[in-house]
Protein backbone atom coordinates (compact mmCIF):
# COMPACT_ATOMS: atom_id res chain seq x y z
CA UNK A 1 0.00 0.00 0.00
CA UNK A 2 1.11 3.57 -0.66
CA UNK A 3 1.30 5.40 2.65
CA UNK A 4 2.77 8.57 4.08
CA UNK A 5 2.75 10.21 7.49
CA UNK A 6 1.92 13.79 8.31
CA UNK A 7 2.96 14.13 11.93
CA UNK A 8 0.74 11.73 13.85
CA UNK A 9 -1.66 11.17 10.95
CA UNK A 10 -1.12 8.17 8.68
CA UNK A 11 -2.43 8.64 5.14
CA UNK A 12 -3.04 5.61 2.89
CA UNK A 13 -3.87 6.00 -0.79
CA UNK A 14 -6.69 3.62 -1.72
CA UNK A 15 -7.01 3.27 -5.48
CA UNK A 16 -10.57 2.99 -6.73
CA UNK A 17 -9.59 2.85 -10.39
CA UNK A 18 -7.08 4.21 -12.89
CA UNK A 19 -8.71 6.74 -15.19
CA UNK A 20 -8.01 7.67 -18.80
CA UNK A 21 -9.65 10.87 -20.00
CA UNK A 22 -9.89 12.33 -23.47
CA UNK A 23 -8.71 15.96 -23.32
CA UNK A 24 -11.34 16.89 -25.90
CA UNK A 25 -14.03 15.80 -23.43
CA UNK A 26 -12.34 16.78 -20.19
CA UNK A 27 -10.95 20.22 -21.12
CA UNK A 28 -12.32 20.83 -24.62
CA UNK A 29 -11.37 24.51 -24.74
CA UNK A 30 -7.64 23.73 -24.30
CA UNK A 31 -7.44 20.14 -25.56
CA UNK A 32 -5.06 20.78 -28.44
CA UNK A 33 -2.75 22.84 -26.24
CA UNK A 34 -2.83 20.09 -23.61
CA UNK A 35 -1.81 17.51 -26.21
CA UNK A 36 0.96 19.72 -27.57
CA UNK A 37 2.48 20.75 -24.23
CA UNK A 38 1.93 17.69 -22.06
CA UNK A 39 2.41 14.67 -24.32
CA UNK A 40 4.61 13.17 -21.58
CA UNK A 41 1.54 13.03 -19.32
CA UNK A 42 -0.63 11.33 -21.96
CA UNK A 43 -0.70 7.72 -23.08
CA UNK A 44 -0.10 6.51 -26.63
CA UNK A 45 -3.71 7.34 -27.55
CA UNK A 46 -3.29 10.91 -26.26
CA UNK A 47 -5.47 10.22 -23.23
CA UNK A 48 -4.79 11.88 -19.89
CA UNK A 49 -3.45 9.34 -17.39
CA UNK A 50 -5.25 10.03 -14.13
CA UNK A 51 -6.74 8.09 -11.25
CA UNK A 52 -9.64 7.99 -8.85
CA UNK A 53 -7.98 7.65 -5.47
CA UNK A 54 -9.58 7.89 -2.06
CA UNK A 55 -7.57 8.46 1.10
CA UNK A 56 -7.72 6.72 4.45
CA UNK A 57 -6.59 9.00 7.26
CA UNK A 58 -5.87 7.40 10.62
CA UNK A 59 -6.28 10.38 12.90
CA UNK A 60 -7.05 10.72 16.61
CA UNK A 61 -7.91 7.03 16.87
CA UNK A 62 -10.39 7.08 13.98
CA UNK A 63 -10.40 5.67 10.45
CA UNK A 64 -11.48 8.56 8.24
CA UNK A 65 -12.15 8.01 4.54
CA UNK A 66 -11.92 11.00 2.22
CA UNK A 67 -14.46 10.37 -0.58
CA UNK A 68 -15.67 6.97 -1.77
CA UNK A 69 -14.86 6.75 -5.47
CA UNK A 70 -17.05 5.44 -8.28
CA UNK A 71 -18.61 2.45 -6.61
CA UNK A 72 -19.61 -1.02 -7.77
CA UNK A 73 -22.37 -0.01 -10.17
CA UNK A 74 -21.80 0.19 -13.91
CA UNK A 75 -22.00 3.80 -15.07
CA UNK A 76 -21.80 5.25 -18.58
CA UNK A 77 -18.31 6.49 -19.48
CA UNK A 78 -16.73 5.27 -16.23
CA UNK A 79 -15.10 2.01 -15.10
CA UNK A 80 -16.32 0.21 -12.01
CA UNK A 81 -14.45 0.99 -8.84
CA UNK A 82 -12.43 -1.39 -6.69
CA UNK A 83 -12.29 0.48 -3.40
CA UNK A 84 -13.65 -2.62 -1.66
CA UNK A 85 -10.53 -4.52 -2.76
CA UNK A 86 -8.23 -1.67 -1.76
CA UNK A 87 -9.77 -1.64 1.71
CA UNK A 88 -9.15 -5.38 2.07
CA UNK A 89 -5.55 -4.90 0.96
CA UNK A 90 -5.20 -2.29 3.71
CA UNK A 91 -6.49 -4.82 6.25
CA UNK A 92 -9.85 -3.13 6.74
CA UNK A 93 -13.51 -3.88 6.19
CA UNK A 94 -16.21 -1.29 5.45
CA UNK A 95 -17.32 -1.64 9.07
CA UNK A 96 -13.93 -0.29 10.21
CA UNK A 97 -14.55 3.16 8.72
CA UNK A 98 -15.65 5.62 11.39
CA UNK A 99 -16.11 8.77 9.29
CA UNK A 100 -16.59 9.43 5.58
CA UNK A 101 -15.77 12.98 4.52
CA UNK A 102 -16.99 14.19 1.15
CA UNK A 103 -14.99 16.93 -0.52
CA UNK A 104 -18.00 17.29 -2.83
CA UNK A 105 -20.83 15.22 -4.27
CA UNK A 106 -19.80 14.32 -7.82
CA UNK A 107 -20.30 10.79 -9.14
CA UNK A 108 -16.67 9.70 -8.68
CA UNK A 109 -16.57 10.76 -5.03
CA UNK A 110 -19.73 9.17 -3.61
CA UNK A 111 -20.06 5.86 -5.45
CA UNK A 112 -19.32 3.46 -2.61
CA UNK A 113 -21.68 5.22 -0.20
CA UNK A 114 -24.28 2.58 -1.02
CA UNK A 115 -24.58 -0.79 -2.71
CA UNK A 116 -27.67 -2.47 -4.14
CA UNK A 117 -29.32 -4.90 -1.73
CA UNK A 118 -31.10 -8.03 -2.96
CA UNK A 119 -34.49 -6.41 -2.35
CA UNK A 120 -33.57 -3.48 -4.59
CA UNK A 121 -32.97 -1.03 -1.77
CA UNK A 122 -29.80 1.00 -1.33
CA UNK A 123 -27.70 -0.27 1.57
CA UNK A 124 -25.09 1.93 3.23
CA UNK A 125 -21.74 0.30 2.44
CA UNK A 126 -19.98 1.68 5.53
CA UNK A 127 -22.37 0.57 8.28
CA UNK A 128 -20.70 2.34 11.20
CA UNK A 129 -19.65 5.58 9.53
CA UNK A 130 -21.06 9.04 9.78
CA UNK A 131 -20.96 10.98 6.53
CA UNK A 132 -19.79 14.59 6.73
CA UNK A 133 -20.91 16.96 3.96
CA UNK A 134 -20.90 20.72 3.65
CA UNK A 135 -24.41 22.16 3.98
CA UNK A 136 -23.96 24.33 0.89
CA UNK A 137 -22.88 21.34 -1.17
CA UNK A 138 -25.80 19.25 0.04
CA UNK A 139 -28.35 21.97 -0.64
CA UNK A 140 -27.02 22.52 -4.17
CA UNK A 141 -27.22 18.88 -5.27
CA UNK A 142 -30.47 18.07 -3.47
CA UNK A 143 -32.40 20.62 -5.53
CA UNK A 144 -35.21 18.88 -7.47
CA UNK A 145 -33.74 20.04 -10.79
CA UNK A 146 -30.55 18.10 -10.04
CA UNK A 147 -32.21 15.04 -8.54
CA UNK A 148 -34.60 14.72 -11.47
CA UNK A 149 -31.90 15.03 -14.13
CA UNK A 150 -31.28 11.54 -15.62
CA UNK A 151 -27.58 12.39 -15.84
CA UNK A 152 -27.56 12.59 -12.04
CA UNK A 153 -29.03 9.17 -11.31
CA UNK A 154 -26.08 8.57 -9.00
CA UNK A 155 -27.48 11.21 -6.60
CA UNK A 156 -30.58 9.08 -6.08
CA UNK A 157 -28.48 5.93 -5.66
CA UNK A 158 -25.58 7.18 -3.57
CA UNK A 159 -26.35 10.52 -1.94
CA UNK A 160 -30.07 10.90 -1.24
CA UNK A 161 -30.18 7.67 0.86
CA UNK A 162 -27.90 9.36 3.40
CA UNK A 163 -30.62 11.84 4.34
CA UNK A 164 -32.74 9.38 6.34
CA UNK A 165 -29.93 7.06 7.35
CA UNK A 166 -29.25 8.75 10.66
CA UNK A 167 -25.61 8.98 9.64
CA UNK A 168 -25.49 12.32 7.80
CA UNK A 169 -23.74 15.29 9.41
CA UNK A 170 -24.09 18.61 7.59
CA UNK A 171 -21.59 21.30 8.53
CA UNK A 172 -20.91 24.89 7.55
CA UNK A 173 -17.57 26.32 6.59
CA UNK A 174 -14.04 25.79 7.80
CA UNK A 175 -14.57 23.72 10.91
CA UNK A 176 -12.18 21.33 12.59
CA UNK A 177 -13.01 17.65 12.18
CA UNK A 178 -10.64 16.62 14.95
CA UNK A 179 -7.42 17.86 16.55
CA UNK A 180 -5.47 17.30 13.30
CA UNK A 181 -7.97 17.82 10.46
CA UNK A 182 -9.73 20.98 9.29
CA UNK A 183 -12.04 21.75 6.38
CA UNK A 184 -10.74 24.34 3.91
CA UNK A 185 -13.27 26.10 1.68
CA UNK A 186 -12.23 25.56 -1.96
CA UNK A 187 -15.28 26.53 -4.04
CA UNK A 188 -15.48 26.59 -7.81
CA UNK A 189 -15.46 22.99 -8.93
CA UNK A 190 -18.72 22.81 -7.01
CA UNK A 191 -20.29 25.44 -4.74
CA UNK A 192 -19.53 23.68 -1.47
CA UNK A 193 -16.27 21.98 -2.40
CA UNK A 194 -13.77 21.60 0.44
CA UNK A 195 -10.21 20.41 0.84
CA UNK A 196 -8.99 18.78 4.04
CA UNK A 197 -6.10 20.41 5.85
CA UNK A 198 -3.88 18.13 7.94
CA UNK A 199 -1.90 19.79 10.75
CA UNK A 200 -0.01 17.48 13.10
CA UNK A 201 3.23 17.62 15.08
CA UNK A 202 4.50 20.59 13.10
CA UNK A 203 3.78 19.03 9.69
CA UNK A 204 1.14 20.00 7.14
CA UNK A 205 -0.69 18.55 4.18
CA UNK A 206 -3.77 19.25 2.10
CA UNK A 207 -6.07 16.66 0.55
CA UNK A 208 -7.31 18.69 -2.38
CA UNK A 209 -10.35 16.78 -3.66
CA UNK A 210 -11.09 18.14 -7.14
CA UNK A 211 -9.61 21.59 -6.63
CA UNK A 212 -7.06 20.43 -9.21
CA UNK A 213 -7.33 17.49 -11.58
CA UNK A 214 -4.00 17.48 -13.39
CA UNK A 215 -0.40 18.75 -13.06
CA UNK A 216 -0.83 20.85 -16.22
CA UNK A 217 -2.84 23.23 -14.07
CA UNK A 218 0.34 24.18 -12.22
CA UNK A 219 1.29 26.13 -15.35
CA UNK A 220 -2.28 26.93 -16.35
CA UNK A 221 -4.54 27.32 -13.31
CA UNK A 222 -7.17 28.79 -15.62
CA UNK A 223 -7.52 25.46 -17.44
CA UNK A 224 -10.82 24.44 -15.92
CA UNK A 225 -12.43 21.09 -16.75
CA UNK A 226 -15.92 21.00 -18.16
CA UNK A 227 -17.20 19.68 -14.82
CA UNK A 228 -16.31 22.90 -12.98
CA UNK A 229 -19.52 24.65 -11.95
CA UNK A 230 -17.77 28.04 -11.75
CA UNK A 231 -14.58 27.95 -13.88
CA UNK A 232 -13.42 31.43 -12.89
CA UNK A 233 -13.75 30.77 -9.17
CA UNK A 234 -12.20 27.33 -9.60
CA UNK A 235 -9.13 28.86 -11.25
CA UNK A 236 -8.80 31.39 -8.43
CA UNK A 237 -9.06 28.62 -5.83
CA UNK A 238 -6.38 26.56 -7.60
CA UNK A 239 -3.98 29.49 -7.71
CA UNK A 240 -4.42 30.10 -3.99
CA UNK A 241 -3.89 26.43 -3.15
CA UNK A 242 -0.78 26.14 -5.29
CA UNK A 243 0.81 29.21 -3.75
CA UNK A 244 -0.12 28.17 -0.21
CA UNK A 245 1.50 24.78 -0.80
CA UNK A 246 4.70 26.43 -2.00
CA UNK A 247 4.61 28.97 0.80
CA UNK A 248 4.58 26.59 3.76
CA UNK A 249 5.79 23.35 2.17
CA UNK A 250 2.65 21.39 2.99
CA UNK A 251 2.36 17.98 1.35
CA UNK A 252 0.03 17.84 -1.65
CA UNK A 253 -2.42 14.93 -1.80
CA UNK A 254 -4.30 14.83 -5.10
CA UNK A 255 -6.76 12.06 -5.87
CA UNK A 256 -7.01 12.61 -9.64
CA UNK A 257 -3.30 13.08 -10.26
CA UNK A 258 -1.51 9.84 -11.03
CA UNK A 259 -1.73 7.37 -8.16
CA UNK A 260 -0.87 7.72 -5.32
CA UNK A 261 -0.94 11.51 -5.67
CA UNK A 262 1.50 12.25 -2.82
CA UNK A 263 3.98 15.08 -3.34
CA UNK A 264 4.97 18.67 -2.79
CA UNK A 265 4.73 21.71 -5.02
CA UNK A 266 7.91 23.75 -5.27
CA UNK A 267 9.09 26.63 -7.42
CA UNK A 268 12.10 25.86 -9.62
CA UNK A 269 13.48 28.34 -12.12
CA UNK A 270 10.32 30.39 -11.82
CA UNK A 271 7.96 27.47 -12.50
CA UNK A 272 5.72 25.47 -10.21
CA UNK A 273 6.84 21.84 -10.15
CA UNK A 274 5.32 18.74 -8.54
CA UNK A 275 7.81 16.55 -6.68
CA UNK A 276 6.50 13.13 -5.69
CA UNK A 277 7.04 12.04 -2.09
Amino acid sequence: MNKTRIGNVEVTALLDTPLLMNPHMFMPQVAEQMIAEYAHLLDERQLMTMSITTYLLRSAGKNILIDTGLGARKRPYFPQGRLDESLREAGLTPADIDIVVHTHLHIDHVGWNTIDAEDGSKRIFFPNARFVVQQREWDYWMQPAHLEDPANAYLVDCVAPLENSGRLQLIDGEQALDEHLTFIATPGHTPGHVAIGVYSAGERAVVIGDASHHPAQLDHPDWSPSADVDPVLSARTRELLFEAAIGDGRAWIAGHWQYPGFGRIVRLNGKRVFQAL
